[in-house]
């Protein structure tokens, strides 16, 4: 149980899914929290849920009855979100469940199924031992001055500069996740683990964090499609020479065993976590990106993650994602607790 649960707003300027409460839901259940997604949208990267939700067990429940038997582009019943909506309100008050997340609760407000009062309403009388998080595009202002932490999502599409613009068609492209905001690793974590429970091996590789027993670490042992490989010495806080010579030799193993799995064509989908931040303290150049890039496999995307990602590794990508702090809880002094941070 969390000592102090806070509220957490996801919004965005973009209808692209968000998938950083989802992987924060892995973190948590490999740190003995449950969650609770109620999903009152038809959003189709949630479709790997229900495996990833019997593989979490107890720790991950997926309420889908708001839009269960919806045909695809088509809104589900208001009566069925309404009733999804109070169960997961009681949920919340009650304190059923350590986490619980209103998927898409943005859009209800938006076509009047749910009143703003009522939301509210939540925020102020949920258990004070459940984190409550929000997600979706336009979260109303209202919301945004009551929340304990607040992330907006962007996205930009670009093939300016693109190494991938003139490669053969596939299904794979190259993705950067970056910015000063909350969620960057989580949206990673996410991502991986429904499309690993869609039947897509994946592997994050993760350059900086030092292997320590991270939530989602603990939570995938029984993912037979999903790996996470720790590399990294640690966050970077200094210049001094020999703290960078330690982070330097740590960053060229891993990138070592990166090019060698991104050229196995055994996965799906692979993560760079935290590579970004490689690139800024210039442990990795540019063109070793670019190169690994153009010879990838064509089905293979590839997720390259961590603030400060110079514009230079932006225009490789085809797509870049930043997640904008709003509001972080460490401004009021609250420190990194187990199953949210880690």
């Amino acid at each position: 149980m969390l000592k102090k649960g806070l509220i957490q707003v996801y919004t965005a300027d973009t209808n692209l899914f968000n998938f950083a409460p989802i992987g924060l839901s892995l973190r948590a259940a490999g740190q003995g929290l449950r969650s609770l997604i109620t999903c009152l949208v038809l959003q189709e990267p949630m479709n790997g849920a229900s495996t990833a939700s019997a593989l979490l067990k107890s720790n991950l429940i997926i309420d889908n009855s708001a839009i269960e038997g919806t045909p695809p582009h088509r809104k589900p019943p208001s009566n069925k979100i309404i009733d999804s909506f109070k169960h997961a309100r009681k949920a919340a008050i009650r304190g059923d469940f350590d986490i619980v997340i209103l998927n898409g609760i943005h859009s209800i407000l938006d076509q009047g199924i749910i009143t703003l009062e009522e939301i509210l309403t939540l925020m102020e009388n949920k258990s004070s031992s459940v984190e409550l998080i929000l997600t979706g595009p336009g979260a109303p202002e209202e919301i945004i001055k009551r929340a304990d932490l607040v992330t907006r999502m962007t996205a930009s599409h670009s093939r300016k500069g693109s190494v991938e613009k003139d490669r053969p068609q596939g299904p794979g492209t190259t993705e950067v996740i970056t910015g000063d905001g909350k969620g960057k690793t989580t949206y990673c974590l996410g991502r991986a683990m429904l499309a690993s429970c869609s039947g897509i091996r994946s592997a994050i590789l993760q350059f900086i964090k030092s292997p320590q027993a991270y939530g989602e670490v603990k939570a995938i042992r029984d993912f037979p499609l999903l790996t996470i490989r720790t590399m990294g010495k640690g966050f970077i806080y200094s210049n001094d020479p020999e703290d960078n010579r330690k982070h330097l030799e740590a960053v060229k193993h891993a990138w070592e065993i990166s090019v060698k799995e991104i050229l196995s064509k055994k996965y799906g989908l692979i993560v760079l976590d935290e590579i970004n931040i490689a690139v800024h303290y210039g442990f990795i150049l540019i063109e070793q990106i670019k190169d690994l890039i153009d010879r990838k496999p064509d089905e293979l995307t590839i997720l390259l993650s961590g603030r400060n990602a110079p514009t230079s590794l932006t225009e490789l990508a085809a797509t870049t994602i930043r997640m904008q702090e709003i509001k972080h809880p460490f401004a009021k002094g609250i420190k990194a607790r187990k199953g949210i941070e880690f």
